[in-house]
């Protein structure tokens, strides 16, 4: 299941879930549309893996995700004011950002369950990367 929406009940949950899964939507993009039907995907399927994740949708032109992005430590320009519509991936350990992909359409469903794997593995607590860098950013 994927909780959407852009509030401050949302982003708290994020920040509480040892391990968040999420993805940036907008309602205007293409690309984001083909990267949402995967991160789906990925996410039905890691459950299927045993791989406990939570799995957020949030809306990346709110006022609210802009502010929200912009303490996470992305890249520019996320965070900047202005929403991008690649449906990018977020991986983060009660709220620290452990991976990023910038275009979640690059990635299908087999990429972000590949990267979620190789972060978490199928540990059953989270673990922070051993070197402290984030997972690849592309």
């Amino acid at each position: 299941m994927v909780r959407e929406g852009t509030d401050d009940a949302l982003l708290a949950a994020i920040a509480a879930a040892p391990r968040a899964l999420v993805f940036l939507t907008v309602p205007w993009s293409c690309p984001e549309r083909t990267a949402r039907a995967d991160f789906r995907k990925a996410v039905a399927r890691l459950a299927e893996f045993g791989l406990v994740v939570e799995a957020f949708a949030v809306d990346e032109e709110a006022e609210l995700a802009q502010r929200w992005l912009g303490g996470r430590g992305v890249p520019e320009p996320y965070g900047r004011g202005v929403p991008i519509g690649w449906g990018s991936v977020l991986w983060l350990e009660a709220g620290r950002l452990v991976g990023f992909v910038c275009r979640g359409i690059d990635e299908r469903a087999i990429g972000l369950i590949g990267r979620s794997r190789a972060l978490w593995g199928g540990a059953a607590e989270p673990r922070a990367a051993a070197d402290g860098r984030l997972g690849s950013e592309s």
